[in-house]
């Protein structure tokens, strides 16, 4: 059975858009969802192009939020949790499911409220582990990620580039 991740806020599938590796998600062993919140939330032309291949392609799975959610989810929010936050939460629980999200925020609440959660670097450890990427683009996919996403632990980032640096 394949591991079930949301992809939450965009965020994540935005930065992959950006950095041109959403096809290379697509061949973890994954089973990715997301719902239709989180894709109104991607105005960017460009990304949601590339974002939509992969929803055409049967690669990423988007949920209608149903009427009778609204309540449950509303029951999640919180002045930090904006309601596309607290649907992607709501449908993570739903499919126990693992929450991918780079916000802070939505991480740290869903965590303690027992959720799995992971994000980019997750992502970038899986595609280098499973060899879907090589050393030397992995770098350069970071690299790249860290020009355009200043809110980046910065540690993280030179952490992976030096070991895959040396393993190169």
């Amino acid at each position: 059975m394949a591991l079930k991740i949301v992809v939450n806020d965009a965020n994540i599938l935005i930065d992959l858009a950006d950095i041109d590796l959403l096809d290379e998600l697509t061949k973890l062993d994954f089973e990715l969802h997301t719902n239709d919140l989180i894709i109104a939330e991607i105005v960017n032309p460009n990304q949601l192009k590339k974002i939509q291949k992969i929803i055409d392609d049967n690669k990423l799975f988007v949920a209608s939020v149903k009427a009778e959610e609204y309540l449950e989810i509303m029951k999640l929010q919180t002045k930090n949790l904006s309601f596309e936050d607290c649907s992607i939460w709501h449908y993570t629980k739903k499919l126990n499911g693992i929450l991918l999200s780079g916000d802070g925020n939505l991480r740290k609440i869903a965590k303690s409220a027992g959720l799995e959660v992971k994000g980019i670097f997750f992502i970038f450890d899986q595609l280098v582990d499973n060899k879907i990427i090589s050393f030397i683009t992995a770098i350069e996919k970071l690299n790249k990620l860290r020009s355009i996403n200043t809110r980046l632990p910065q540690e993280e980032i030179e952490k992976r580039i030096k070991a895959w640096s040396e393993n190169n």
